[in-house]
């Protein structure tokens, strides 16, 4: 069997989300130059993988191939220099082995000019794509600008439709916009900038200020990613959702932590947006809880016909209940099938932002491509956390995770419980398992893989942070289920 990844908004050494025009409201200075590294993972246990990463230009032709091989359990980095490709370039990529793989993408963008010049985000790529896909949450302000890729995954060209909703599911004028994405490339479409969308300049009609989300209709199968830049320079990814008929969202990580009262220092908060895929209202029932499984808070609240509703947990004062140092996750059901995502702001350096997709159902295996543990010194560069929730609402469930060292081999595991509706953390730099993960050393860039005997499975976000002198990021990704 061969095993495929599509790898969207695949930018190499690109002059990428670059604002070509001075738009009311929003700087014309751009967001930097971008480039994009794929972190490729072989699960097989026991063989290597022989892995072709192709990328491909915007008409769908092939503009070049990197070929690594890699360990088992272990990573390979394709960085954005790899291919040669000319500066400027912008596509997509597929990457494939006959071997199990999965990969992780981390965008970058340097030489931002607002915040400290530096922003990135992460997302995963994926092994198939979808007729239609949803976005819950993405903007168009004076401070946030969302800006949609969408690749074409068929054989045959993809044409697709677009509709926006905002906030209370009204359709924004003009939609369905409609566009046609050539086999194997991609399409990005910015609302704020519509001269990177030629065939529909007239997605500029959206108003300003706008909060919504995206519905996208294909042909073809499709995927995608929403980046969202936000003024300070900062910038985060989710994937998109994609239809499963569940009526349940996990979010296995979240935040309202407010240092000192005035929400600075290392304050950071946490925006879930939920969105009704139906075409009728329905009631969303809202609960979050502790590491330990304690229920904090819940609520009910109805969304109306296809809308995406957003739950600020800094600004709604509901929120207000969890306190000002809630670490936890939630869990959002309903009586009809939703999706949804996550995004949080963490306030220094000018704000750092992440984002994840809210996770649809359990899984007994989840892998990630890429962690860090890396140190100069005393001073920390890159380090990680895993973040893993519990969807059994009855019971305690056991987790182990493995660590791995170059070539695969497994240097740490760490099993641990987690009561019913909990969640727990493992972090390369701080908390409970800080002492134990200093085995991998001061650099370290690896992999880990995560499992359990519950038969509901569990749910997991990685977050990676980034720290150098002068700037720093945040980028968060899903976990991947493998079997």
């Amino acid at each position: 069997m061969r095993f495929k990844v599509l790898a969207m908004i695949g930018i190499v050494l690109g002059l990428a989300l670059l604002a070509s025009v001075a738009l009311a409201g929003y700087p014309d200075e751009g967001f930097g130059v971008a480039r994009t590294d794929t972190w490729v993972m072989n699960v097989h246990h026991t063989l290597d993988a022989n892995v072709l990463v192709t990328y491909i230009d915007r008409s769908g032709y092939p503009s070049a191939n990197v070929a690594k091989a890699i360990s088992p359990t272990w990573n390979a980095k394709f960085a954005a220099t790899d291919p040669g490709l000319d500066s400027g370039w912008l596509g997509s990529a597929f990457v494939d082995s006959l071997r199990p793989i999965v990969s992780a993408v981390e965008a970058h963008w340097g030489e931002v000019p607002r915040g400290d010049g530096q922003s990135a985000a992460g997302y995963i790529d994926v092994p198939q794509g979808s007729n239609e896909l949803y976005f819950p949450g993405v903007s168009k302000s004076g401070y946030w600008r969302s800006r949609v890729s969408i690749q074409c995954v068929d054989t045959v060209d993809c044409d697709v439709s677009m509709t926006y909703r905002d906030r209370e599911g009204a359709v924004v004028t003009g939609s369905p916009f409609l566009d046609t994405i050539e086999a194997g490339s991609q399409e990005s479409y910015d609302l704020w900038d519509p001269s990177v969308n030629p065939n529909i300049p007239e997605q500029q009609y959206t108003p300003s200020p706008w909060f919504g989300s995206l519905q996208v209709t294909s042909t073809g199968e499709i995927a995608g990613v929403a980046v969202t830049h936000a003024r300070k320079g900062h910038a985060s990814a989710y994937n998109s959702c994609v239809p499963t008929g569940d009526a349940t969202v996990y979010f296995p990580a979240l935040n309202r932590r407010n240092f000192g009262g005035d929400w600075q220092g290392q304050s950071d908060w946490s925006t879930l947006s939920v969105q009704n895929t139906n075409a009728f209202t329905i009631t969303a029932y809202l609960s979050f809880y502790k590491r330990d499984g304690t229920l904090e808070l819940s609520f009910a609240e109805e969304i109306a016909p296809n809308a995406s509703a957003a739950y600020n947990m800094k600004t709604d004062t509901r929120f207000e209940d969890l306190g000002n140092r809630f670490g936890g996750s939630a869990i959002v059901t309903s009586t009809h099938p939703i999706v949804g995502s996550c995004s949080g702001i963490r306030v220094p350096y000018d704000g750092l932002s992440a984002a994840y997709t809210g996770v649809p159902g359990g899984s007994s295996k989840l892998v990630f491509p890429v962690a860090y543990r890396v140190k100069a010194g005393t001073a920390w560069r890159k380090y990680s956390g895993v973040v893993v929730q519990n969807v059994d609402p009855e019971n305690e469930i056991t987790i182990y995770t493995h660590w791995f060292q170059a070539g695969g081999e497994e240097y740490i595991e760490i099993i641990s419980d987690i009561p019913a509706n909990g969640s727990h953390g493992y972090n390369t730099r701080y908390g409970d398992h800080a002492g134990t993960l200093a085995g991998l050393g001061n650099d370290w860039s690896g992999t880990v893989v995560v499992t359990t005997t519950s038969p509901l499975g569990m749910a997991a976000v990685a977050h990676n942070t980034i720290k150098y002198p002068d700037y720093a990021y945040l980028t968060n990704y899903n976990g991947l289920p493998v079997d």
